[in-house]
């Protein structure tokens, strides 16, 4: 059970956040009120080794959906609401982190090394996915189709660039070091070595895994009204024109189901034991 003072923290540091999100504008109403459920359970379940990663995320992502906002809006893939975010994307991309920590917690399991291993993988394929999609709209020319390298417009699923290709490869960069600062004591050296393979490779698999899904079966619609070719169902207050895709699979499924492949890699990496990972609580 989590102690009254690692409480009282978490209750204090997520009212922070909470507080500095509403300012920023990262979160709509209904973000905010996911993004606080899922960052306390993180932070009374797995304190601040498995929170600070969460928050890395979540800030950088925040900041850089915002950075050259209307640039972006011009090309048309501007996420909506000057980038405030609802709860079905922050339950998409930090959902299955929050749900590694409570069965490690509930099976008493939280010093495992490949349950960390698995939380990273989650974490760092959301995080390497939003930089790739939000950096890679700032490359000056289109984007290519992952399955066959043709130019796309940019913003359409499955899209890839070198801006966002980099992106995917340097976050684990921010997330493994404030991670290992905060590891129980060890040999520090050779776990940032190890992290920073796992974590590169589960982000940059599962961030390739979200972008082949999204170029062969998530839905992509044609606007009736205006002719855009848009993630939306409804476009201009009028139901969209089902062009290719899964009716069913959005964004946000997309999103979940690459956060749970980076995990599985991850996780396989350590258990396996073609990259060692030992943590000492």
């Amino acid at each position: 059970m989590p102690s009254l003072w690692l409480i009282i923290e978490a209750t204090i540091v997520m009212v922070i956040v909470t507080l500095l999100s509403i300012k920023a504008g990262f979160v709509d109403p209904s973000g905010l009120l996911s993004s606080f459920i899922v960052g306390y359970i993180i932070y009374i379940f797995g304190d601040k080794l498995f929170f600070i990663p969460l928050l890395i995320f979540y800030v950088i992502a925040g900041l850089m959906t915002k950075v050259r906002y209307e640039e972006k809006k011009l090309k048309g893939a501007a996420e909506e609401k000057l980038g405030a975010r609802g709860w079905k994307n922050v339950l998409a991309n930090g959902g299955v982190a929050a749900a590694i920590v409570c069965i490690s917690a509930y099976t008493n399991s939280i010093s495992r090394p490949e349950l960390l291993a698995a939380y990273l993988g989650a974490i760092s394929t959301a995080y390497a996915d939003t930089l790739a999609t939000e950096i890679g709209l700032l490359y000056p020319r289109e984007p290519r189709l992952i399955t066959n390298m043709k130019p796309v417009p940019a913003g359409m699923p499955g899209g890839v660039s070198p801006y966002g290709t980099v992106a995917q490869l340097l976050s684990a960069f921010t997330i493994v070091p404030a991670t290992v600062l905060f590891l129980p004591i060890g040999d520090k050296l050779s776990a940032f070595l190890n992290l920073l393979v796992i974590v590169t490779i589960s982000s940059f698999l599962g961030s390739t895994f979200d972008s082949l899904i999204g170029a062969t079966a998530q839905a992509v619609y044609k606007c009736r009204i205006c002719g855009k070719v848009t993630e939306k169902s409804v476009h201009c207050n009028a139901e969209t024109q089902l062009l290719r895709g899964i009716k069913y699979i959005d964004n946000n499924m997309v999103n979940l189901l690459a956060t749970i492949v980076g995990a599985i890699i991850a996780y396989m990496l350590v258990y396996s034991g073609l990259v060692p990972l030992k943590i000492e609580m």
